[in-house]
């Protein structure tokens, strides 16, 4: 293979076998053997020097990177730059889903295809499930994939789509954390079938990570600053990780981008821990009991932010700041985004273009320097008006108490 796995922690390098984890609390990182060339391919494989997979495969997804000159001149902005993931043909549009997650369905489909995968198991709050369903149905990929009681209605594709491959599973009485904890279940049962594995997945953090490349080589310069809503935390940390990769290459000059991340504020445990100055979470960093946010899909109860590697490792190596976010002045940046630019944005999308305007109320970034703003959803509406769209429906709804053994019966009788 081009690339060895290292760990973050010990500095031991490993070859891969679709290998999740080797230290606790410390990530593993895809280091290349060589230089990256962009290829004449589309998506995250122009950059697959630095995917770690053996080879490239036919499916598409990635980043479209363009100069948003009407929307900076509404912020006062002269350098800004949007990297959008969604569906928008006339900018070229690469994420067929509506979001940046289909740039991680495809390596890591292709990455389990390496490796000689059974099938795979994912839990989402429906970003995620959505483009593995997605793609995996057109590989003809085995996919359990198991959301909370809320989500099931975001498994769509367009009429016809392939999905005989996939068993979508619903945790009736659960959130997301409890789709996590069911899918984790059933992988320690289902021989050898994978975890799609999340922060921990080095091709899902390369695939998103590539958008900082289009980004780079788009705009001819390294950005000064980067904004994106935070869940979870592989988005920013594979951004972080690619722009240093292509630092220490000597493509472009550094520093990596500072990384602005933000969260709805009535759920913001990332947020709480940069503020207290602490490289680790604690319980008084979650609400103390369950909250309304306007953007659920950055509501994770087990961000990657204390891991050697994770969330405050970048946001410390960048000198990187967070955010949080009302309601209303969300609401207000996803009105104003979309009259300007012409294209719906999804909530994740509008809190980072929130954050980005408290940046500049602030005085934390200069209106003049060089700013990505990363829409990481987007023209799901527009994908509806166009196409027609079906929700796959659930193969299967459980409880969280019993969810595990409920779908290992179902397949032992299937």
């Amino acid at each position: 293979m081009k690339y060895k796995l290292r760990c973050l922690d010990t500095g031991d390098l490993n070859e891969d076998a679709y290998t999740l984890k080797y230290t606790d609390n410390a990530l593993l990182q895809a280091k290349f053997n060589g230089p990256m060339e962009v290829k004449p391919l589309k998506g995250v494989w122009k950059y697959l020097d630095w995917i770690p997979t053996s080879t490239s495969n036919e499916y598409v997804a990635g980043t479209t990177t363009y100069k948003a000159e009407a929307l900076g001149q509404s912020l006062g902005m002269s350098n800004l730059w949007v990297t959008f993931h969604g569906y928008w043909p006339e900018k070229g549009g690469m994420c067929p889903t509506g979001s940046f997650k289909d740039m991680e369905a495809v390596p890591t489909i292709q990455r389990l295809h390496d490796h000689g995968c059974k099938g795979l198991i994912c839990a989402s709050a429906g970003n995620t499930a959505r483009g593995f369903t997605h793609f995996c149905g057109l590989a003809d990929m085995p996919l359990i994939v198991v959301v909370g009681k809320d989500h099931g209605h975001r498994i769509w594709t367009k009429v016809g789509h392939p999905t005989d491959s996939v068993k979508v599973v619903v945790v009736e009485d659960g959130d997301y954390y409890d789709a996590k904890t069911v899918a984790k279940a059933i992988a320690k049962k289902l021989t050898g079938w994978q975890m799609e594995g999340s922060v921990h997945n080095v091709a899902r953090r390369d695939g998103i990570g590539s958008l900082i490349l289009d980004a780079a080589f788009t705009i001819g310069t390294m950005p000064e600053h980067y904004f994106q809503g935070i869940g979870g935390g592989p988005g920013p940390i594979g951004v972080h990780e690619m722009a240093e990769r292509l630092i220490e290459s000597g493509q472009f000059d550094g520093p990596a981008p500072r990384q602005h991340l933000s969260q709805n504020v009535e759920h913001c445990p990332i947020h709480n821990a940069w503020q207290a100055k602490r490289d680790h979470l604690i319980a008084e960093d979650y609400p103390p009991h369950d909250v309304e946010v306007y953007s659920d899909y950055l509501m994770n109860k087990g961000p990657a932010y204390g891991q050697v590697g994770g969330v405050h490792d970048i946001l410390k190596a960048s000198n990187g700041q967070t955010y949080v976010v009302e309601r209303d002045d969300a609401v207000a940046a996803k009105t104003q985004f979309e009259s300007i630019e012409g294209i719906d944005i999804m909530t994740p999308g509008a809190v980072a273009m929130a954050s980005l305007q408290q940046s500049l109320a602030s005085g934390e970034v200069d209106p003049d320097a060089c700013t990505v703003l990363n829409i990481s959803g987007g023209g799901v509406e527009r994908l509806k008006q166009d196409h027609a769209t079906e929700t796959v429906e659930p193969w299967l709804r459980v409880t969280k108490a019993d969810g595990a053994a409920m779908i290992i019966e179902a397949l032992e009788q299937a």
